[in-house]
C-alpha cells in the first residue's frame, strides 16, 4: 500500500512533518505542520527529511541567530532556533510512508 518498485527499487508515499514544541507555559506547542509529500526510496527521504531540518521557517517573526539540528535516536531531527531578540523556537521533524488508504481498499 503505497508503494511502487521501479526498476527493482522499492518507493513509497512519504509525508514530512514539523511538530511545534512548546518552550514555556502557557505556549501553544503541538501544533503539526506538513512541510512536503512525495514518492521515493528511504534514502531520499532521509535526505529530505535532513534538508528539511536545516531549512524549516520555525518562526514568523524570529530573526533566526542560531540554529542547531540534533538527529534523535528514532530518526526524527529536534531543531531549536534562536533569535537575535532571545525567543527561542523548536520543532520536531518527522518522515513517514503511508502504510494503508482506506481509498485504495474500498473500505473506509
Amino acid at each position: 500500500m503505497g508503494d511502487r518498485v521501479e526498476d527493482g527499487v522499492r518507493r513509497h508515499r512519504w509525508i514530512i512533518t514539523a511538530e511545534k514544541l512548546a518552550e514555556h507555559h502557557g505556549d501553544d506547542g503541538g501544533q503539526l505542520e506538513t512541510i512536503g509529500e512525495f514518492e521515493g526510496t528511504r534514502e531520499e527521504a532521509e535526505r529530505a527529511l535532513e534538508q528539511a531540518a536545516r531549512t524549516l521557517a520555525v518562526g514568523t517573526f524570529l530573526q533566526e541567530r542560531r540554529r542547531l539540528v540534533y538527529r534523535q535516536l528514532d530518526g526524527s531531527y529536534l531543531v531549536r532556533c534562536t533569535g537575535r531578540m532571545g525567543g527561542r523556537h523548536s520543532r520536531v521533524v518527522r518522515a513517514a510512508h503511508l502504510v494503508w488508504d482506506s481509498e485504495a481498499t474500498g473500505g473506509s
